[in-house]
């Protein structure tokens, strides 16, 4: 019994220690005990602005096409397809180019075309007078083409006015260009008879 204090007693010392080195380590972790992050579970979404439709309204735009038909000293005449702006020069490179014996002197190259034009390229030799040209709807006062004349053009033109002249023009814009000059019967106000006396004028 006496024994087992003694070693009470000389252990004392090491327990008090220990009892301090607890108390230490409590303490430091009580003031330095790590907090747990809160995380923000809130989600932002980016709003992107709406897309503007300029480019489409650009493409739409850029995309409109002009009828055209190409006949005389080309390579490759018929009709084609230009994007809205081109010049008769652009016409006549899709034709395949001029022929040799074109006569360029006679036709305005830088001359924007328009939707439903017909563009003839004069041979060499060749008057005003004897074909159409793309530079000229008349043909001094001889032959009048009712596909490409304007309402001037039709000015001298016996039987035809000015009236008649935007009526036939109207026909042509709507439902493209004259076959023949029969086709004329169709436009209100010319009859057979009208067209009698009109044919030797005119010309398709």
């Amino acid at each position: 019994m006496e024994e087992f204090y003694e070693q009470i007693k000389q252990n004392r010392m090491l327990l008090s220690i220990l009892g301090v080195v607890l108390l230490l380590l409590g303490g430091y972790y009580l003031t330095h005990q790590q907090r747990t992050p809160i995380k923000n579970e809130i989600k932002t979404k980016q709003v992107k602005p709406p897309v503007k439709k300029t480019r489409e309204k650009a493409k739409l735009t850029s995309s409109k096409l002009l009828v055209v038909d190409i006949q005389g000293a080309v390579k490759k005449p018929g009709v084609y397809r230009l994007k809205d702006g081109a010049i008769i020069q652009t016409a006549i490179q899709m034709a395949g180019g001029l022929d040799t014996n074109a006569d360029v002197k006679q036709l305005n190259q830088a001359k924007k075309i328009a939707d439903q034009m017909q563009i003839y390229v004069p041979l060499k030799g060749e008057t005003s007078g004897s074909a159409p040209s793309s530079d000229k709807n008349q043909n001094d006062g001889k032959v009048v083409n009712i596909n490409t004349a304007s309402v001037d053009d039709f000015k001298n033109v016996t039987g035809i006015g000015p009236k008649k002249a935007a009526k036939i023009i109207a026909f042509r814009e709507k439902n493209g260009n004259f076959k023949d000059l029969h086709d004329l019967t169709k436009v209100s106000g010319i009859g057979e008879k009208s067209l009698d006396s009109l044919k030797d004028q005119l010309t398709v």
